[in-house]
């Protein structure tokens, strides 16, 4: 084949081919090049003689001859430089002149690298999670992406051509920020803010918002590109530590702050229940904090042991490692018990996590409910661990504040409660109906800084320790022991008490805080009285006491601190080893009761006592059916003495066993005397004491009266109180047992004020029942009593035991209870107690003339 005629004359046409830039190639049929111009050349690299015979494949090996005159664009690779794209068209030439293919070549690298910016650019604008709004120079919404839908729910056409605040918040909170937003996009400035904005359905979003002007020469009206990122997850968890540790820094109660925590977490979180528990030291769990979990459901884990197969929660204090359980229902560490607790609630899986302290050890642990199957997300656990964090240091600062408060508050040595203590007490109950009924005993050691010479630190600190216990033996459940000094201790007692006058809590006879504090302080002077032994050595250490009983109405505690001090002062100035009241009068009292229980040592002993007897008849056809002996005391000094008064002092005095088998022995030979003298009087009935029912002789002694007396055993009935049962049951049941086996019937007092359920009726051999005075007195004003007598009536008729009911005084109680069926009734209405010797005649009177007596009986 012909060469082509390129270099004919001055003006070839390869000269003009070369001043081309673009380049050209010509190539024959058999695909080789027979010219390439400089331009192609420099593209293709090498040298333009290099090329001529060679194929045009190895000068653009990506070239299509057969493409036409379709331009086309073709990569070129040259080593060691980047790849160039060539534009490249095909056109047939003469083959006669030797050219079958004419090829034009444009370097378009630039053109292509631009597109696919452009493309790429496009991508991921379109694939970003990020919203992309595209502002005009109005502030007008001209584009948005895929994500901005995504994320505000908007599609195209509800935002394009709108002002961007549309989608912006318009709480007045936000105006500041939104002022701002404003300012900068106006000045077309690049700048980032975080604002918030709200969806096409409502909802609140934070959003992190990145704006950049189009154009970069400052111009006050060019579009701007505004990138926004969903903030509101980071702003739900900075609002929640900000909100934590300002509970935290303040003066929060550590439950609240737990309660606190657990909310904002279920605000956070909606589809999960949160609750903290923690451990006590002696390994059970209490609930420290809880959102909407049901309080029934949250106190079903307080007091449970902790141990690897108790709940997620158990497992995860026990091991000190996050516990998972999926799927409760399958889990084996959820007991039966356990799973019972959350089927109700919807729970299927819980997810906990130890709550660790910074010395390792693990106080307790958070947990996360969830409704369905499942493990919780990246973002479960992104919020747990911003709040597990919150939670140990609100332990811990409960922990130390706990520690504070036990130091500011409890004595190094004793463990007692303090002087600080003692006076935030005080004036805690001061404006409480209590503070009348309160009695604050001190209690000084005589002698100690002397003793305290002889032993040194270590030795007085041991004694004092000695002295605490012994303290609170002599106290018991009746009052709250605190150290007040060096050698001084104090007792808050009778705070519970309720007034029964203006100013002081006391009983009919005005001295009950009076008595009380007496025996509080006997057994002090007991429990003090025999040595201490410290290192080996005994000890002996006197008390001076000062006690100021029945707080002042309106009086204020440094008053009652007052008083008291000025009675151990009294106390010292006595000698020491005794107990003084504030009041002379209260001293005065004491005084009497000391010689009161001394005077009815006197009267048992020469039989100064004597009993009355109150009868007991049917209502309905005023038959009698008993008589209840009752004692009375007459002091040739004294005069008559209440047994408001002299029972209660036997009890303390431990005269009453005495009193008992007194009574005990008078009712049974004064029966025998009306046996004799043909009275009809069917039995007698003697209270006793809950003392005399923990006595195991108690029914050999009854035995034996009766063989001394010589009356039937059924002739004597054996009255106990409701609280008999409450001291000792067992001992109770088993004393009323062997006195029903010898024959003697057995009666509840006072029955329904005091501690019987029908359990204990049915577990006792009674034979009767009497309703307390107050049940009767209630009868025609109160329904409820009339629904209790009517319900014990049932209870006696149904276990085959007698009813009498107490305190009848009126005929329209008779006729109310005789309407009820009640059997036997007792009270001033019948009859006041009688003295023996005019007991006979009412019996006679009684009998020759009902039911005449009954309706002679006054209306009221």
């Amino acid at each position: 084949m012909r060469e082509p005629a390129l270099h004919n004359g001055p003006s070839s046409l390869s000269s003009v081919l070369n001043a081309l830039a673009d380049g050209v190639i010509m190539v024959d049929d058999r695909g080789m090049v027979v010219f390439a111009n400089d331009a192609s050349v420099a593209m293709c690299g090498g040298g333009a003689d290099s090329w001529v015979g060679r194929p045009v494949r190895d000068m653009v090996p990506a070239l299509d001859l057969i493409s036409g005159p379709v331009p086309h664009e073709v990569p070129l690779f040259r080593p060691g430089c980047p790849v160039r794209w060539l534009e490249a068209v095909v056109a047939r030439g003469d083959a006669s002149d030797g050219a079958a293919w004419i090829v034009t070549l444009r370097d378009v690298s630039v053109e292509v690298g631009r597109r696919e910016a452009g493309e790429l650019c496009s991508t991921v604008v379109n694939r970003t999670d990020r919203g992309v709004m595209v502002l005009d120079g109005l502030d007008r919404i001209t584009y948005v992406n895929p994500a901005f839908k995504h994320l505000l729910g908007y599609r195209p056409e509800d935002v394009l051509l709108r002002d961007v605040s549309v989608v912006l918040s318009a709480e007045e909170a936000d105006i500041p920020v939104l002022r701002e937003f404003r300012y900068n996009l106006r000045n077309r400035k690049a700048f980032e803010i975080d604002l918030r904005a709200r969806s096409r359905g409502g909802r609140e979003i934070w959003l992190s918002t990145a704006v950049s002007p189009v154009r970069d020469d400052g111009a006050a009206d060019g579009d701007v590109i505004v990138l926004l990122a969903d903030k509101t997850r980071a702003m739900e968890l900075q609002s929640l530590r900000q909100d934590v540790t300002t509970a935290l820094s303040s003066a929060t109660d550590f439950n609240d702050v737990m309660a606190l925590i657990c909310k904002r977490v279920e605000a956070i979180l909606p589809d999960v229940l949160m609750s903290v528990l923690l451990v006590t030291e002696e390994g059970t769990a209490w609930m420290a904090g809880r959102g909407a979990m049901p309080e029934s459901f949250a106190s079903g884990f307080d007091g449970m042991s902790v141990g690897p197969m108790v709940g997620t929660c158990g497992a995860a204090i026990y091991s000190g490692h996050e516990v998972l359980a999926p799927d409760i229902e399958t889990d084996p560490r959820w007991t039966p018990a356990l799973r019972d607790k959350v089927r109700p609630l919807g729970i299927c899986a819980n997810w906990s996590i130890p709550v660790r302290l910074r010395d390792g050890t693990v106080a307790g642990a958070l947990a996360l409910y969830f409704f369905d199957r499942r493990e919780p997300t990246l973002w479960h656990r992104r919020v747990v661990e911003a709040c597990i964090h919150f939670c140990t240091l609100a332990v811990e600062q409960e922990r130390a504040r706990v520690r504070i408060a036990q130091l500011a508050h409890y004595d190094a040595v004793t463990g007692l409660p303090n002087r600080t203590w003692l006076r935030e007490h005080l004036a805690s109950l001061q404006d409480r109906p209590g503070w009348c009924g309160l009695t604050l005993i001190a209690i000084d050691l005589d002698q100690f800084r002397t003793i305290r010479d002889g032993l040194g630190g270590a030795g007085a600190d041991e004694l004092l320790e000695t002295v605490a216990q012994r303290l609170k033996r002599a106290v018991g459940q009746d009052g709250i022991l605190t150290r007040t000094g060096e050698d001084e201790f104090s007792i808050v007692t009778g705070c519970g008490r309720t007034p029964m006058g203006p100013g002081c809590c006391v009983d009919r006879d005005g001295f009950i805080a009076v008595d009380h504090a007496s025996v509080v302080a006997g057994a002090i002077l007991r429990g003090m009285a025999l040595p201490f032994v410290i290192n080996g050595l005994p000890v002996t250490s006197g008390v001076s006491i000062g006690i100021c009983a029945g707080g002042e109405k309106g009086g204020t505690v440094d008053t009652l601190l007052r008083n008291t001090r000025i009675a151990v002062s009294r106390a010292r100035d006595a000698g020491g080893n005794c107990y003084r009241f504030f009041s002379p009068a209260m001293n005065q009292r004491a005084h009497d009761r000391v010689i009161l229980g001394s005077a009815l040592r006197t009267a048992l002993a020469s039989d100064r006592l004597r009993l009355v007897y109150q009868p007991q008849v049917s209502p309905h056809t005023g038959a009698i059916h008993g008589v209840e002996a009752l004692a009375r005391w007459h002091d040739p000094v004294r005069g008559d003495i209440s047994p408001v008064r002299f029972i209660p002092l036997a009890e303390e005095t431990g005269l009453i066993q005495a009193l008992g088998e007194w009574a005990l022995r008078q009712a049974c030979r004064q029966m025998a005397r009306w046996m004799v003298e043909g009275i009809g009087i069917p039995s007698v009935s003697v209270n006793l004491s809950a003392r005399h029912f923990r006595e195991p002789g108690l029914p050999s002694m009854i035995a034996a009266i009766l063989q001394e007396t010589g009356i039937p055993a059924n002739r004597l009935m054996v009255e106990m109180t409701e609280s008999t049962m409450i001291a000792d049951l067992d001992s109770t049941i088993q004393a009323a047992r062997a006195i029903r086996t010898l024959g003697v019937g057995l009666s509840m007092d006072d029955f329904g004020t005091g501690f019987s359920t029908l359990a204990n009726l049915v577990n006792l051999p009674l034979n009767e029942v009497k309703i307390d005075r107050s049940f009767v007195d209630g009868l025609n004003r109160v329904d409820e009593s009339r629904l209790i007598v009517n319900a014990v009536l049932g209870i006696g008729r149904n276990l085959g035991m007698s009813i009498v009911a107490e305190g009848v005084e009126t005929k329209q109680q008779l006729e109310l209870l005789d309407e009820l069926g009640c059997p036997v009734v007792q009270g001033f209405l019948i009859s006041h107690p009688l003295e023996v010797e005019h007991l006979p005649g009412w019996v006679r009177t009684w009998q020759q003339s009902y039911p005449a007596s009954l309706a002679r009986l006054p209306a009221a």
